[in-house]
């Protein structure tokens, strides 16, 4: 049997320094349980650790999916950090090491990421809206509840700028889940009306006959909100 974590090696877009990475097999996932905003609790490595790839020379990071894509030439303002950080002196964040990962490491690279993705020139609403979904799932998995509630926040909005500017939708949530996903976020941040709005917003969706566990989960968690409130 192959081990769970393997090490690829790859060039920075930016600075075209060559390094390796530590990524998770897709054959080692085992998720033991699904969340209400579909964050996974996974048996063993946990896949939001090593979801980022982040270069140890310039620190420009993304998504794994996204790193190797970016066009250098058309991110003058990620280019010129990129320079300026390979020219200081300063002690690099301590992110780059190689081998079994953590939650307190994998933050720090999505924070690392949602900052390089905040300076682009064509702004990746789908990725900075994985990112900062991916910090609500970290933070909650260390029992932070004010940063989590904080990341909730960001990935609602960031969800719904999204949404509204027509990108591509995720294959497997299609509107439905998008609405769905950003009601059941103002849910947890107990933003009831909110959460309602788009629950009803998701249930009248064109979309929602092709997705019927999302249309079960919106009447599930509408029960749940309407206890929740009294």
């Amino acid at each position: 049997m192959s081990a769970p974590l393997w090490n690829k090696r790859l060039k920075c877009p930016f600075c075209k320094f060559e390094f390796e990475t530590t990524r998770l097999r897709s054959s080692a996932v085992r998720i033991k349980e699904t969340e209400s905003d579909f964050g996974h609790v996974y048996e063993g490595e946990c896949a939001y650790f090593y979801a980022i790839t982040a270069c140890p020379q310039c620190t420009f990071a993304a998504l794994n999916k996204d790193f190797e894509g970016v066009r250098p030439e058309y991110e003058p303002k990620i280019m010129e950090a990129s320079q300026k950080i390979r020219q200081s002196t300063k002690k690099r964040p301590d992110l780059f090491a190689l081998g079994a990962s953590n939650a307190e490491t994998g933050i720090r690279r999505h924070e690392l990421s949602i900052a390089f993705s905040k300076i682009r020139v064509y702004q990746d609403l789908k990725s900075l809206a994985v990112l900062y979904l991916h910090l609500v799932w970290l933070f909650r998995l260390i029992a932070d509840r004010e940063k989590e509630r904080a990341a909730m926040a960001e990935a609602a909005k960031a969800y719904q700028d999204f949404h509204e500017k027509g990108g591509d939708l995720p294959e497997q949530l299609g509107e439905p889940g998008v609405l769905y996903l950003i009601g059941e976020l103002n849910r947890r941040q107990g933003l009831f009306r909110e959460a309602r709005r788009y629950y009803e917003r998701a249930l009248a969706s064109k979309e929602i006959k092709s997705f019927p566990r999302i249309a079960e989960l919106i009447r599930d968690m509408m029960l749940v909100a309407r206890e929740e409130m009294g």
